[in-house]
């Protein structure tokens, strides 16, 4: 590439403004043995002579302060120790792990993790009792975050429902005495199905996964779907039957055009 030639982003001349994005991008491969301004001067007038000194001057000093350059000395062993390498451009260093750590064996869950659940109704011994749980899963996991305590309130938090569930949050087979909860009716209600007419599908719903012999954690989404599907199935029989059944009104054909010009039963009765 040209050593005349320098280029520079759009970001920096937003950011910086145009001369001062110039006078970084003329800095990046600036190589000198002295840090005196009049020496950087003169090998920065070199590539841009179009610049005023002062303004040169200003635009280093506002360079270094936003720390987008650096005057570290660095000593060379192969060429005389004298030589600097003054100006060099500093870039972003990788921070998104800072505060991230890996769960570990010793790790306990902190004060305000407890008074947190504590004021949801969760009493400490259940607490503690899972705390070995959640440790053992996400050491197997082996992953590193920030957040430990706020995954751990909301494992606890699910493990509790599942704890005041009847069933304990384990898969169970349907009872022959099992019924919908009041949830599961107002869901039916929503899509226009009443009470009784989900009631009517009740008893084939528990014999037939009574004799599938499956176990689930909740058996309510499992009849509202089935009621659903029945309740379709049902309206478009209803609509099948009203048009093989429905009486043709005055003017109206009951067959097609073509089977009424082949149709010659009208001459049956005909005597000739």
């Amino acid at each position: 590439m040209n050593k005349d030639l320098f280029t520079f982003s759009i970001q920096e001349a937003e950011t910086l403004g145009v001369e001062c994005a110039i006078v970084l991008a003329a800095s990046k491969d600036l190589k000198i043995s002295s840090s005196t301004e009049s020496e950087i001067l003169v090998l920065l007038k070199e590539k841009i002579p179009f610049l005023e000194d002062q303004k040169i001057l200003i635009h280093l000093k506002r360079l270094v302060s936003l720390k987008l350059l650096s005057s570290e000395i660095k000593s060379n062993k192969t060429e005389l120790s004298s030589k600097r390498n003054l100006y060099q451009l500093k870039l972003p260093s990788d921070n998104h792990n800072i505060g991230k750590r890996k769960l570990n064996f010793k790790w306990t869950p902190s004060t305000h993790a407890f008074e947190v659940l504590g004021m949801g109704g969760i009493n400490k011994e259940f607490i503690e009792s899972k705390v070995n749980e959640f440790k053992l899963y996400w050491l197997e996991k082996n992953q590193i975050r920030d957040n430990w305590n706020v995954l751990f309130v909301e494992f606890i938090r699910r493990e509790w429902v599942k704890e005041k569930s009847e069933n304990k949050g384990l898969p169970v087979c349907i009872d022959e005495n099992w019924s919908p909860s009041s949830d599961a009716f107002d869901i039916l209600e929503l899509a226009n199905v009443s009470k009784n007419d989900a009631l009517k599908h009740l008893k084939e719903f528990i014999l037939y996964w009574k004799e599938n012999g499956t176990a689930l954690r909740s058996w309510n989404s499992k009849f509202v779907d089935f009621v659903k599907r029945k309740e379709l199935i049902g309206s478009y029989e209803e609509k099948d039957d009203k048009k093989t059944n429905r009486h043709n009104e005055p003017g109206e054909f009951s067959q097609k055009f073509k089977e009424r010009t082949k149709d010659d039963s009208w001459a049956e009765n005909l005597e000739l």
